[in-house]
C-alpha cells in the first residue's frame, strides 16, 4: 500500500449535516488521491457520512464515551503519513488547504496553522467569538513564524507528536498547552496564510459560555502544569477570578489596536458579551485549579461535537 503524503483527522458526532460538509471540503482538495482522511466517528446508531466510501477515507468508529483527545490520539497512531492535520467537524477547508500545508511543512516547522475565515459571519456573536478566539489568524493575515496557532485545526509533524509518548493524549486536551509545550521544547510554529479554512462559531451567548467553561476548566490545569505555577500563583488566580474578564478585555483591545485596528470597534461594541464569556472562562480555570478537571473533558467533547451551530441564511 502506497504511503500517503498527508493524513487529515476528522472527528465527528451527531451533527451529521455539518460533518458532511467538512468531509466534502476535504474530498474536494487537490491532492486528495495522495491523502488519507481518518474519519473518527463517535456517534452511535448513525449511518456513515456521505463520502465515507471514498478510497481516501478510513472510518474508525469509537465508543460514544470516547473523549476528544483520545479520539485524536487514536487517529495519530493510525496515520501513515509524515504529517497529520486536524479539521473540526464544524469547519470547512477551502481549496488548496492541504497543498499549502504540505508546502509549508517542508520548512523547519513542528506545526503549521492556517488562516481563519468566518463560516457563519452573519451572526454578530459568531463574529465576536471569532475575534476572541482567532484574531491573530483571522483573514487577512500574513505567513510567518508564530508562538501560537489555531487550536484543533492545525497540522503537525507526526514524529514530533509521537515523541511525547504517553503524554500526548494529555497535551491534546488543550491545544494551547500543546503549542506552549512545543515552543518550550525548542520547536518552531508557522502560520501559512495560503492554507485557509472556515470556522462555524457558536451562535448564542449561552452556548459559548457553556463551551468556555468546560474547556477552560481542563485548560487551567494544563496551563498551570506547563508553566510550573506555584501554589501562590494558583491561589492568586482563584482570588482574582472576578477581575480577569476586565484584564482580558483591556489586553484584547490593546493588542487589536496594534495588530488588527479594523477589529477594535467590533470588540468595543461587544464588550458586555465578552465580559460574560470571559467570566465563564476564568471561573472554569479557577475551578480546575482548586478541584481538578473533573468530568469536563467528557462534557466538552459532547459540546464540541454535538452542540448546534447555525449556518448563514441562503444568499447571505
Amino acid at each position: 500500500m502506497t504511503t500517503p503524503d498527508y493524513s487529515v483527522v476528522l472527528v465527528v458526532g451527531t451533527q451529521r449535516d455539518r460533518a458532511g460538509f467538512a468531509l466534502e471540503s476535504l474530498l474536494a482538495q487537490e491532492g486528495i488521491e495522495r491523502t488519507e482522511v481518518l474519519l473518527v466517528d463517535r456517534a452511535e446508531g448513525f449511518p456513515d457520512l456521505p463520502g465515507s466510501d471514498h478510497p481516501s477515507v478510513t472510518v474508525r468508529r469509537v465508543a460514544p464515551e470516547t473523549v476528544f483527545s483520545a479520539a485524536r490520539t487514536t487517529a495519530i497512531h493510525l496515520a501513515r503519513a509524515p504529517y497529520v492535520g486536524f479539521l473540526e467537524e464544524h469547519c470547512r477547508a477551502r481549496p488548496g488547504w492541504i497543498t499549502a500545508l504540505l508546502r509549508a511543512h517542508q520548512g523547519p516547522w513542528a506545526a503549521v496553522g492556517s488562516e481563519v475565515h468566518h463560516g457563519n459571519g452573519t451572526f454578530s456573536i459568531s463574529r465576536l467569538i471569532g475575534i476572541m478566539n482567532y484574531y491573530p489568524w483571522l483573514a487577512p493575515t500574513t505567513s510567518g513564524e508564530r508562538d501560537m496557532l489555531p487550536g484543533h485545526n492545525s497540522s503537525f509533524r507526526r514524529d514530533v507528536l509521537l515523541s511525547y509518548g504517553d503524554d500526548l493524549e494529555r497535551l491534546l486536551r488543550a491545544d494551547v498547552s500543546l503549542f506552549q509545550q512545543l515552543v518550550a521544547d525548542g520547536h518552531h510554529l508557522y502560520l501559512e496564510a495560503d492554507a485557509k479554512f472556515e470556522h462555524f462559531n457558536e451562535t448564542s451567548l449561552s452556548s459559548i459560555v457553556k463551551g468556555y467553561f468546560f474547556w477552560h476548566r481542563g485548560y487551567g490545569v494544563e496551563r498551570a502544569r506547563v508553566h510550573h505555577w506555584s501554589l501562590a500563583r494558583r491561589i492568586l488566580y482563584v482570588v482574582a477570578t472576578p477581575l480577569i474578564p476586565f484584564y482580558f478585555v483591556a489586553k484584547l483591545l490593546t493588542r487589536l489596536s496594534k495588530v488588527r485596528p479594523d477589529l477594535v470597534a467590533a470588540a468595543l461594541v461587544g464588550t458586555p458579551r465578552i465580559l460574560v464569556a470571559q467570566l465563564a472562562s476564568a471561573s472554569g480555570q479557577a475551578l480546575g485549579l482548586v478541584f481538578g478537571p473533573g468530568d469536563t473533558e467528557a462534557k466538552f467533547t459532547d459540546y464540541e461535537l454535538n452542540e448546534p451551530r447555525k449556518f448563514d441564511p441562503p444568499g447571505a
